[in-house]
């Protein structure tokens, strides 16, 4: 008998072919969709890490712009010495020559010569501006032209000129429906009742404040009744947006006399920062109008109900001097005498000494850091108008920009969500604000930090 011989497996047959097609071709579609999804992923940490790296990049260029502005603050007196202004002591008068420093930084060559030509500094000492791709930009605000809330921590006379300045800054008859719509809550504040929260919020005790000659009384529980309950402070504000947490301060309060134009800091009217006077040469004009009537000889002298006519006198005085006064008793006279079109309102000259200044210590940096998808060169400009142009063009296209740190996205004007801005495409922006207080011996060391917040 012959032994087995091993055979050749059965050919599979025409079903069992079709079975092990279908299980290849799933296996194909299962390592393909692993593939794409791999892909996919890899695709989005790249994305990711290159968003990170321009972010990083905008970052250090915004640095930048906060190391030329401290710079700024450094150089501004030898600047106005230079170009020929009146230098003083007990502070800087920069808002004039701000823009013009920042440009001329803006170029080697110049850099090189205002660094070395006026200040004697080598050049080489000053490196990193505008070294990264993209550009940044710096806006320089005194504080010190504001009205600083912060008086009301500063005991009673401080409170009474708090009071009288920002009661005339929400005097005018125009602002009279702001201060007799009800709240969510039913309740009404009017402006004497603002003003008092303002005070009493920052205050140091627990009366409730009540104007020179009237009685005080215990603080209420206005704020530990709400849904959401909190107490007062009872100490200095820490940011101006800390207003907001004050009873009758809403959106319609903060848009009208805190904040009137996000696209402009300068246009800000409180402050929680400064040396207390008011610097009225980088006032605005309703701030400046406010000091003139706080300070009148004859408060019947301003009208709430003609409160145009303030401001007029501030838009003529400003135009027959240029808006540059050299010390609170030149504002006095210039206010007091008026103009050939406008008759002055006198004011009283030891509370302008006492409460006003033609100097600033305390400014903030409003700085941007931009850095492109793409790349670009680097540059540098004004913050404010590079806001502004982004404005612009979001208006040409029918887009509302919202002010605001997220300020690239928009909405049409029936509601609906727009397109962003060619900006927002283009660039990742790291916006910061900065404080700096330039009281000696700071001042010749570029200041010391105050706040710093990224917006």
């Amino acid at each position: 008998m012959s032994g087995l011989r091993p055979g050749r497996p059965p050919a599979p047959g025409r079903g069992q072919r079709g079975v092990i097609l279908v299980v290849v071709l799933a296996v194909v579609a299962i390592v393909n969709f692993l593939v794409l999804d791999l892909n996919s992923n890899m695709f989005i940490v790249q994305k990711t890490t290159h968003v990170g790296d321009r972010r990083t990049v905008a970052f250090y260029n915004a640095r930048s712009a906060i190391s030329l502005g401290r710079l700024a603050l450094v150089l501004q007196g030898m600047i106005n010495g230079q170009l020929g202004a009146q230098k003083q002591s007990g502070g800087l008068d920069i808002s004039p020559y701000s823009s013009m420093l920042f440009d001329f930084f803006a170029n080697e060559s110049n850099r090189s010569t205002l660094l070395e030509g006026v200040a004697g500094i080598p050049s080489e000492l000053v490196r990193g501006f505008a070294l990264f791709d993209g550009n940044f930009a710096v806006e320089l605000v005194d504080e010190d032209g504001r009205i600083n809330v912060n008086l009301a921590a500063q005991g009673d006379e401080s409170q009474q000129f708090l009071d009288r300045v920002l009661s005339w800054l929400i005097a005018p008859e125009q602002y009279e429906d702001l201060f007799s719509r009800e709240t969510a809550d039913g309740k009404i504040t009017t402006r004497e009742q603002l003003v008092a929260a303002v005070i009493d919020w920052a205050d140091t005790n627990d009366q409730m404040y009540q104007r020179a000659g009237a009685s005080r009384g215990a603080e209420d529980n206005e704020y530990e009744s709400l849904p959401d309950p909190y107490r007062r402070k009872d100490c200095p504000y820490d940011s101006v947006e800390e207003l907001r947490l004050v009873r009758g301060v809403g959106e319609d309060f903060w848009s009208t006399f805190v904040d009137p134009d996000p696209f402009d800091p300068d246009q800000r009217t409180l402050t929680v920062w400064g040396q207390g006077k008011i610097n009225v040469n980088a006032a605005p004009p309703r701030v400046r109008a406010a000091v003139v009537c706080a300070l009148a000889l004859d408060q019947t002298a301003c009208d709430p109900r003609n409160f145009e006519r303030v401001l007029l006198l501030i838009d003529s005085i400003n135009e027959l001097g240029g808006g540059r006064f050299g010390s609170p008793g030149h504002f006095v006279r210039a206010v007091s005498m008026g103009t050939e079109d406008v008759p002055g309102i006198p004011i009283d000259g030891s509370l302008a000494d006492k409460w006003l200044t033609t100097q600033g210590r305390v400014f903030s940096l409003y700085v941007e850091g931009r850095a492109p998808i793409g790349g670009r060169p680097a540059g540098m400009g004004s913050a404010v108008d590079e806001r502004k142009r982004e404005q612009q063009e979001a208006e040409e296209r029918g887009t509302v920009l919202v002010p605001g740190p997220e300020a690239d996205a928009g909405t049409t004007a029936d509601g609906g969500t727009a397109a962003q801005s060619p900006a927002a495409d283009r660039d990742v922006v790291v916006r910061i604000h900065v404080v700096i207080d330039t009281t000696p011996p700071w001042d010749a060391q570029g200041g010391r930090y105050l706040y710093w917040r990224e917006l």
